[in-house]
């Protein structure tokens, strides 16, 4: 089955980081669909407002509110897009003391590992892609000094930027909510949600094998 039909499935495979310590294990679940099934969950307003509110890369960087395309507009002339939502259980984090190091590092890991292999398909298959977060391509961003952005034809924009609201749209793709670290509170598992835009036709098995294939650790 190819990604661009309608009736679309969904898919779900194990994969493993080495690290100095141990082997992490994760999980990555991906739905496919035409874009325009995702438009449902956007609230721009309502998203951007939390933007303004609680991040502080709002205004400071190019690849986030008030700077960033709807989501309506970037996904125009692309038949499928693809999610993925990865995830990792906290408790094999066990050899770190601190809880937030132990979301810092499960995070390093989910997200250098989705930007890497996005940017891979993107390449291969002459995508676009929806990042984990902020662009994170050049430190500092040139926004934060007044300067156009150095790499526009790099930067990438996360779901929310786009104002999709990436909470109600994993519960009802991937039936799991999001769970946000707190203080002395360490969620069950962290997870980050990033997204390809392609006119490819893909194999779920394709996808997947590609994956384990570039990804090697």
């Amino acid at each position: 089955m190819y990604y661009y039909q309608i009736d679309m499935k969904n898919m779900s495979f194990p994969a493993y980081a080495s690290t100095s310590r141990t082997n992490i294990n994760y999980t990555i679940d991906v739905f496919a669909c035409p874009p325009r099934d995702c438009l449902s969950y956007v609230d721009i307003k309502n998203i951007h407002c939390l933007c303004r509110t609680g991040c502080l890369n709002y205004n400071r960087k190019w690849s986030c509110p008030p700077y960033t395309p709807a989501f309506t507009n970037f996904v125009l002339g692309w038949k499928t897009l693809i999610i993925f939502f990865m995830r990792t259980e906290m408790s094999q984090f066990s050899y770190i003391n601190n809880n937030y190091l132990k979301i810092k590092a499960a995070n390093s890991i989910l997200k250098s590992r989705a930007d890497k292999f996005l940017r891979h398909m993107v390449t291969i298959k002459h995508g676009k892609y929806i990042s984990t977060g902020s662009c994170r391509l050049c430190k500092p961003c040139k926004c934060k000094i007044g300067s156009p952005c150095a790499r526009p034809e790099l930067m990438t924009y996360s779901f929310e930027a786009m104002g999709v609201d990436v909470g109600k749209l994993v519960i009802e793709l991937f039936h799991k909510p999001l769970l946000w670290y707190k203080p002395n509170n360490l969620p069950e598992y962290t997870s980050v949600v990033c997204g390809l835009l392609t006119n490819a036709e893909i194999k779920m098995e394709d996808l997947q094998g590609e994956y384990l294939r570039y990804i090697t650790n």
